[in-house]
């Protein structure tokens, strides 16, 4: 029996530093396997947060995430349950329940993120900007609440995520 042919687009070997990258919300991500190489299944995402960068608590409706700290320490709230990490350490969000976090090294963070099935990529491709270098982006002015609530009706409506306190309204 022949093995079966795989697309050269689905198959990856990439560098620590090889990846589509975007400077994202006040981080970095490093897109390293996306939706259209793993049949949607999955991709996986490298962050870089600055110390004391706050994600707030949001609910993905579509997508499991996976968690995996390399450096730096985190606090994760997942539902009720909350954990300070560090490298080394895995953390699972299951869709429909709300997750945020807190880097709360003096250094930044870095960790993968797994999104199973993928798309959320997608969302990191439209509310970014192309990194120019794979370093933390210039300090950024906060959006408007105007821009917050554009930002807020395109992922919940585009990719099915929401703010935890939009969430618990449903």
């Amino acid at each position: 029996m022949a093995a079966p042919t795989v697309p050269v687009e689905r198959i990856a070997t990439l560098s620590a530093r090889a990846g589509e990258a975007w400077w994202w919300f006040g981080g970095l991500a490093l897109i390293k396997v996306a939706s259209n190489q793993t049949e949607g299944k999955y991709s996986l995402i490298e962050m870089l947060w600055p110390p004391n960068l706050e994600v707030p608590l949001h609910v993905h409706t579509h997508e499991d995430e996976l968690f995996y700290v390399l450096e730096g320490k985190i606090a994760y709230r997942v539902g009720d349950v909350r954990a300070e990490v560090s490298a080394g350490h895995t953390v699972f969000a299951p869709k429909n329940i709300p997750h945020g976090f807190t880097v709360t090294s003096d250094e930044p963070a870095r960790y993968l993120i797994v999104y199973s099935p993928a798309g959320f990529e997608g969302f990191i491709r439209d509310t970014s900007m192309p990194a120019h270098d794979l370093v933390l982006p210039p300090p950024a002015t906060p959006p408007t609440p105007a821009q917050m609530e554009a930002l807020s009706t395109m992922m919940r409506d585009r990719y099915g995520c929401y703010w935890a306190t939009d969430y618990s309204s449903k």
